[in-house]
Order: structure tokens, then sequence, then C-alpha cells
């Protein structure tokens, strides 16, 4: 396969580099998009939930609060007033509430005991017993002692009129419940919504949650308490080792973060479509491109071959016009000449004209072979130096002529031997149209031909006489004559030069080397 020209390598090249790169700014862009579109989402999801989830909280903790009021008023009531409040906590899926004294044992509890049970040992109640401060404390998911199923204890501390520590009073939701919330909600298949403590600890999430309740993401961004409200990052799961996209959003004042995941492999999904759909459209227009510059490169050698073609006819039609007009046209012009002179001399001078006519059936006969030769395309030159000086002798007129010119050869016979075939067809073709032109335009008494080397090296043929010149325009425009000796003169890698002047004859000079 032929080699693609360098213009149209580079500007193919340069075309599908152009092409590949809009390709790759685009998908960067569309992937750019689609990640800040996610992370737009996920923060505004986690500001949502993070509100849900601050509202739960208030009523959990207004629960509890009042809840500690009655007790510390009327504890016989307490019943009645749990009754109440699990209407406002229908949402949360209340468990159980209970009150543990002092000790840690259990005082008030809404589901049956068979006897009281001691907590003392449970992390929250240990925390209100030596914190000294009333806040609410969120526990970790643990396996109830009364209820047998994991939950969520909410826990505020309750203290005398004195402000000693008087006990603990509990509310119990199950992790699930926290979380219901999030099922409603359309999220992908790798998405996962997260409620963290700001200890680290996974208090709900939408999938494994048996699993996140063993692990702990503590450090994460959104936990600590100098961190922004609310944030995005990309972090592998320390649950699943998911790739995701998280936004986070802190809940109120508690000391609670809400973290949406979205699954990278997710939202990509639609950014890889448009890149399989780009990645193709950029394979096509390749394709497309090196197409067009195969048929760029097509086209080109067409016109090439076109053009070759067009200088080959050219050169064959010039050759046909140098062979036929410096062959057999001259040889016919002077032909007509002859039988011209004939028939002047019948009358004054018949065995001249006698000898007229044989010289032109000579000429007509030289130009049948002639013909013959450029038909079969075989060359029309002399074998060895007699023959081409023969040939020369033949062009003149003979000395019988009176009214022709008087020609003077002196022709270097070692030139001539050492002629080409194609020199010397050249220089023949060149002296028959200088003799043509001494015979027909100027109107001389003497002429002479040299054939001779030059003191460079070079080979010299001139052709001169004494006629009556051409003007200097004239000279310089060149008929079609003078044209076909100035082309002759290239095909022997030399130059013509013409020189004349009204009244001063005319001097036809070639030179052109002798090994061209």
């Amino acid at each position: 396969m032929r080699a693609w020209p360098i213009g149209v390598t580079v500007s193919v090249a340069a075309l599908v580099l152009f092409l590949w790169m809009a390709i790759a700014l685009v998908l960067h862009q569309l992937r750019q998009d689609a990640l800040a579109a996610a992370n737009a989402a996920g923060l505004h999801m986690a500001r949502v939930l993070a509100e849900h989830e601050a509202s739960s909280m208030r009523a959990i903790d207004l629960t509890l609060s009042f809840l500690r009021d009655q007790w510390l008023r009327a504890p016989q009531s307490m019943d009645e007033a749990v009754r109440r409040h699990e209407e406002h906590l229908k949402r949360e899926r209340l468990v159980q509430v209970a009150v543990l004294g002092a000790d840690g044992w259990t005082r008030y509890s809404r589901l049956p005991m068979a006897k009281p049970l001691d907590f003392s040992d449970r992390q929250y109640f240990r925390f209100h017993q030596s914190s000294g401060r009333d806040e609410l404390h969120i526990s970790e998911p643990v396996m109830g002692r009364v209820t047998k199923q994991w939950a969520i204890q909410f826990t505020r501390p309750i203290r005398d009129a004195q402000g000693n520590f008087a006990g603990v009073i509990v509310v119990a939701l199950p992790p699930p419940a926290l979380e219901h919330i999030y099922r409603d909600l359309r999220i992908g298949p790798q998405d996962v919504i997260t409620l963290v403590r700001a200890d680290g600890a996974i208090l709900a999430r939408t999938r494994d949650f048996d699993r996140a309740s063993a692990v702990s993401v503590k450090g994460s961004p959104g936990l600590r308490a100098d961190d922004p409200a609310t944030g995005t990052l990309r972090s592998l799961s320390r649950v699943d080792s998911g790739d995701r996209l998280v936004a986070y959003s802190k809940v109120g004042s508690y000391p609670l973060t809400i973290y949406v995941g979205q699954g990278v492999e997710t939202v990509l999904a639609p950014y890889n479509t448009q890149r399989a759909v780009l990645i193709g459209a950029g394979v096509v227009g390749t394709l497309l491109l090196v197409l067009l510059g195969r048929v760029a490169v097509s086209r080109r050698r067409l016109r090439l071959r076109v053009e070759e073609g067009e200088r080959q006819l050219a050169e064959q039609r010039e050759r046909v016009m140098l062979e036929l007009h410096d062959g057999a046209i001259q040889q016919i012009y002077a032909i007509g000449m002859h039988l011209e002179r004939s028939r002047q001399q019948v009358d004054l001078d018949p065995v001249g004209a006698k000898r007229t006519i044989a010289s032109a059936a000579a000429h007509l006969n030289l130009v049948i072979q002639d013909l013959r030769n450029f038909i079969a395309g075989q060359g029309a030159a002399p074998r060895g130096e007699r023959g081409f000086i023969g040939e020369v002798e033949r062009m003149v007129p003979d000395g019988a002529d009176s009214e022709a010119p008087q020609f003077r050869l002196d022709i270097d016979d070692a030139v001539v031997k050492d002629l080409t075939p194609s020199q010397a067809t050249h220089l023949l073709r060149i002296t028959r149209e200088g003799v043509s032109n001494v015979l027909r335009h100027a109107y001389a008494a003497k002429a002479y031909i040299s054939l001779a080397r030059v003191a460079d090296g070079g080979i010299r043929l001139e052709i001169a006489d004494d006629g009556v010149g051409m003007r200097e325009e004239a000279a310089q425009s060149r008929g079609l004559g003078l044209h076909h000796i100035g082309a002759r003169g290239q095909k022997l890698a030399g130059h013509t030069r013409i020189e004349s002047a009204p009244g001063r004859g005319t001097r036809i000079i070639v030179e052109f080397p002798e090994h061209a």
C-alpha cells in the first residue's frame, strides 16, 4: 500500500486529534456535571432527612422531659401519661418507657415485668450518673432486657428537688423505626442512607444494618463538632466497601449526622451511556475522516495521473509536431521549391530541370522513409558520420542552382562520430529547419552550416546566412519553425540563441553538452 502524502496525513491526523480532544473535553464535562448533580441531589436529600430526624428528636426529647416531670409530680399516673404520648410517638414506633432509680434498678416499666431488673451496667446509665449535666443521650443499638429486641435508648437524667441524681428516664425505639422513612425514598440499589452518632456508632442504615451495627465510622467528616453542618465527599464504605458519593448533614443541635451515599456506578450510569455513544460517534467520525483522507488521496493521485497523462499527451503532440514539421513537412517544402524551380527551368534549361526533378524525387523518397519510420516508432537517425553528413548535404541545394544561396559546410567528423542517435536526430531536424528558413525567407546569397566542439567541451551547431534578416520583435516572438528549433535545443539539454537584424542576416546557434 502506497504511503499517503505527508500533507494529507498531517491534515487527517490533526482532524482526528481535534475530534478526540473535543470528545474528551465533552466527556470530562459530562462526567463533572453528573457528579455535581449527584452531589447536589444527595446534599438536598441529606438536609431534608436531617430536618426530619431533628423533628423526631425534638418529639422524643419533649416526651422524655414531660414524662420525667410527670414522674416527679405523680408517679402513680405514669401509665396514663405514657398512653397519651404513645400517640405522639406513633411515627417512631415506641417500644418501651422505663424509669430507673438512682441505683439502676427499674422503678417503672411500660411493659410488664416479673421483677425489677438492674440496668446500672448500661453505658447510658453510667453516663448520666457521672456527667452531672441534663442532656439527651442516644445510645447505640442494644438488646433490650425487657423487650428482648434491638432498640436505641433515648435517655435523660432525673434529679430530685436538691438537684441530686435520682435516676434515668428511658424511651426505647427500634432501629428500623428510625429508618422506615428512608425506605420510602426512591434510591438506587447501591445507594444507602445512614444515621450516625457523633462518636461514630451507626444507629440506622437502609441496608446491611446487622453488619453496620458492629462497625464504627469514627473520624468521618461531619462527625466532629468543628466540621461544617453539611458537606460532600467520595469514599469507600467501611461496611461494604462500596464506592459512593456521600453527602452529609448534621441533625440540628443533636449529636447525629445523616449520610446519603450514592453508588458511583449508579450515578455514572447515564454518563457511561453517553460516553459509549460519543466514543462510537468518535470511531465513526475517525473512520469517516480516514475515508475522506483516502478519497482526497485518490482524487489527488487521479489528478496527478490526469496531469501526467496531459503532460505525456502534450509531449507526444510536441513530438509529433516536431517530427512531422521538422521532417516530412520541411522536406515537402523543399520538394515544392524544387518543383517550382524545375517548372522555371523546363524551357531554358531542360537538363537542369531534369536534375531538379530528380532531386525532388529523392527528397520525396526521404519523406516517405521518414513517415514510415515515424509510424513504426523507429528513429530516423543515420548510421555513422558519413550518413549524417550525407543527409545534411542533401538538405542544401547543389551548386548548379544559380538562384539558390551557396552553402558552405564545416562539419567536424569526430563530433559526428561521438553523437548519440538521439542527438544526431535532433541536430538533423534543427539543420533542416534552419536550411528551410534560409531557402524560404532569407533571400541570401551565401550561407554556412557549422558543427564543432567549443572550448568548454560542449558541441555547437551554427546555421548562418547573409540575407535580409529579421526585426528584433520577430526574432523574439519566433514562428513555429524557430520554436521547434528551441524545443529541440532543450531536449539536447542545451540552449538556443538567434541573432538577427534587418539587412544583416541571421544566425541560429545551438549549444549543448556532449554527454547530456
